[in-house]
């Protein structure tokens, strides 16, 4: 019998008439989708994000966002109901829509406690023990040990971070830490355990108090001394989360069901005060940023330079990521994004083919990125074109997208939901032509290429604060008068300085074929001359 008619089979047996089970797609640590996970077994689909449930039938429904739409139709096997989302809508907006009041819905403890309380209102919730053979995450790497960043970016000791963040959460006297990115930020450590990240699997324990701070991971280096760190091993925080008496504090964005009932008396920390903390990069942060991107915009001229036609997108993302190894980095940041022609009008196409060949007067998106040896993450998005006569539309939507990017970067606005909107209020006009702003504007950067604060996007309340980085990515994807579907997409990474004045981390020059100079106003040019010079 075959995997995935054996999980099937598991799921069947658990369930009863009218009852539902969410099958498990993250990772319990690093909240990622792993393709080994039972909803991509079950499905066959491959992004990086959405959900799945089965019934007691078998039946299995995807639930997927904008940006996959055109994805998932090309990946999920053909007995898997598609669902796809609305722009804002959410996956617990649409199972409401299928599913009565108080349906019995089977979860994993595994689940996040924010989804799982939010799912609480709805429905009545049962836990079910997820079969271990179906558990195991072949994207993650046991071997790789933890590491030390360099003493000249992370010049400021744990101790010291632990000062100010004692001086902003000064109400509570300990935490609990599950968010990755925040323990990476405050012991300086990282590891390239698990594909597409550098944090590692870990909880960390602080009590201000009595100054006893512990680390719970796996695989750290005997050589590696923290002063005012105890580093324990990852078994060990089950009985120690257990036996912790007094309020402790925790955010429960991060922590998960099963966690969360092992804590006596749990409070929930408001604002996220370390999310913001870790991602306000150093000044020596930033130089290590300024030189990861210098090395991914080098690998991206060395790639072009090796492009030839009849090449498909398959060979092309082989080629790409062969480039970035040669300049230094440890792996690619996500899965590599490299889109021909109609498949760039698929936001977060990732399954490049190898009958998708590049011809003359071709268009071509590249969304790509790479981790670093101090274990940050780097992301750019550029759209290319070869050939000489590019369509009139192509040249439209690209200068355009390019004018909505420009109008973002030269903005002082701090809020993150208002410079999203100067992009979306810009390109909505473009919907009466059938071309869609269909994803947010931008987010974090850091020890993830998702760290977050901040998010750009309508629904985000962030104020982004000097030195955090960031993306703005604006785009646009639909068909043109003959039907023919194609996207542009261009992004880069910025951080603001002291004035809130934007500067790029990326310097690598938009695509001057595609530019319409008859669309630009006289400072849109200037600003393009001086970046493509």
């Amino acid at each position: 019998m075959k995997i995935r008619d054996k999980q099937i089979k598991f799921y069947i047996d658990i369930l009863k008439d009218n009852e539902i089970l969410l099958l498990k797609s993250c990772d319990t640590y690093f909240k990622s989708h792993y393709s080994s996970s039972p909803l991509s077994v079950l499905t066959g689909f491959l992004g990086s994000e959405g959900e799945a449930i089965i019934d007691k039938n078998g039946k299995i429904t995807i639930f997927v966002d904008s940006r996959y739409h055109i994805l998932v139709d090309k990946q999920v096997f053909e007995d898997v109901q598609i669902y796809k989302l609305e722009f804002g809508e959410s996956f617990f907006d649409a199972l409401k829509k299928l599913y009565k009041k108080n349906t019995i819905f089977y979860v994993y403890d595994d689940i996040s406690l924010k989804t799982y309380m939010e799912f609480d209102e709805y429905f009545d919730l049962r836990k079910y023990e997820l079969n271990k053979n179906f558990a195991s995450n072949s994207d993650f790497n046991k071997k790789e040990q933890i590491f030390k960043v360099s003493a000249e970016i992370d010049k400021v000791g744990f101790l010291q971070k632990i000062e100010k963040l004692k001086k902003i959460c000064s109400k509570y006297n300990k935490m609990l830490v599950f968010n990755l990115d925040e323990i990476s930020y405050l012991t300086g450590l990282r590891s390239f355990q698990m594909k597409y990240s550098s944090n590692f699997r870990s909880v960390l324990y602080l009590d201000f108090k009595n100054s006893i701070y512990n680390l719970f991971c796996d695989n750290v280096s005997k050589k590696i001394k923290i002063e005012g760190l105890n580093i324990r091993n990852l078994e060990e925080f089950e009985g120690f989360a257990s036996s912790i008496n007094g309020e402790i504090a925790l955010d429960i964005n991060d922590v998960n069901l099963k966690n969360y009932v092992l804590i006596k008396n749990p409070i929930e920390i408001k604002n996220k005060p370390l999310s913001t903390l870790a991602s306000i990069r150093s000044v020596a942060e930033i130089a290590d940023l300024e030189n990861a991107f210098q090395k991914l915009d080098k690998t991206i001229f060395d790639f072009k330079k090796k492009i030839k036609l009849g090449m498909s997108e398959y060979d092309l993302v082989q080629m790409f990521e062969e480039e970035l190894s040669k300049n230094g980095a440890k792996f690619p940041s996500f899965k590599t994004i490299l889109a021909i022609d109609e498949n760039s009008a698929s936001i977060h196409y990732s399954q490049p083919s190898k009958n998708k060949i590049l011809t003359k007067e071709c268009l071509l998106l590249l969304d790509c990125g790479g981790y670093w040896k101090n274990g940050f993450a780097t992301d750019i998005t550029r759209t290319f074109y070869f050939g000489a006569n590019p369509k009139p539309v192509y040249k439209k939507i690209y200068t355009n997208v390019l004018k909505a990017f420009l109008a973002c970067y030269n903005s002082n606005e701090t809020n993150a939901k208002k410079i999203d909107s100067i992009a979306r209020t810009f390109l909505k006009q473009f919907e009466k032509e059938g071309f869609y702003f269909a994803h947010g504007l931008g987010h974090g950067i850091g020890t993830s290429v998702h760290q977050n604060p901040p998010v750009l996007s309508m629904k985000s309340k962030d104020i982004i604060k000097p030195y955090q980085v960031h993306s703005i990515e604006p785009g646009l994807y639909g068909k043109d008068k003959d039907g023919v579907e194609f996207g542009v997409r261009i992004e880069n990474c910025v951080y603001s300085d002291l004035n809130f004045k934007k500067i790029s981390l990326s310097k690598f020059p938009f695509e001057e074929v595609l530019i319409d100079y008859s669309l630009l106003n006289k400072q849109e040019i200037e600003l393009i001359q001086g970046w493509n010079s």
